[in-house]
């Protein structure tokens, strides 16, 4: 098991310093100090353990907010904010993993089997964020708010605030991109995102 996760690492390591096309076989082991043999014994291939690497970068994003959304102790509003807090915590918005996610997209029409991982239309994510967000159109009493709308919004805001930070995670600040989420929902739902208190 530890030799399995040690090439996992590696290769998200050597996709961080090299891109999909630059991560060979020779580098994985090299960062990893296991041999080829190895790789075949745990993964088949180098290809698989690539989708390795995708498929640990997408349960530790997915485990996330599927925490929140089933935590008993929060309401809408609150699950909805700390949802877009793990978001931006450095445990998945961090240099060496989004440049990887960044990487995994530039491959992911011509490889199936990447794309679902991290499809940025994840269905089980949207359906979590619309869901709440139907919910809080109810609390509020909002008739004029389309939940379907405000979901395809925060999303996109979501990914845009990503990739900010792909190209700019020396001066990104994710208290601001809090902010940013913030004067979005605000805008539709002033009932439920005015407090200062959301932003600790």
């Amino acid at each position: 098991m530890q030799n399995r996760i040690q090439l996992i690492q590696a290769a998200a390591n050597a996709i961080y310093k090299y891109g999909i096309r630059g991560t060979t076989s020779a580098r994985i082991q090299e960062l990893s100090g296991l041999s080829q043999g190895m790789v075949n014994l745990h993964f088949g291939s180098k290809e698989n353990l690539l989708l390795a690497v995708a498929e640990e970068l997408s349960a530790r994003y997915a485990g996330q907010w599927k925490a929140i959304a089933e935590d008993p102790e929060l309401d809408p509003a609150e699950k909805l904010i700390s949802v877009i807090k793990a978001d931006f915590d450095p445990l998945v918005l961090n240099p060496r993993d989004v440049a990887i996610w960044f990487s995994f997209r530039a491959e992911a029409l011509s490889n199936p089997k990447i794309f679902p991982l991290i499809d940025s239309r994840d269905t089980g994510f949207r359906a979590m964020i619309l869901k709440l967000l139907e919910q809080i159109k109810v609390e509020g009493e909002y008739e004029d708010v389309d939940a379907k709308l405000a979901t395809d919004a925060l999303i996109a805001l979501l990914e845009g605030l990503w990739t900010d930070y792909h190209l700019h995670s020396d001066i990104y600040k994710p208290e601001e991109a809090l902010k940013v989420c913030l004067f979005m929902l605000r805008s539709m739902f002033p009932k439920h995102f005015l407090t200062q208190s959301l932003l600790r």
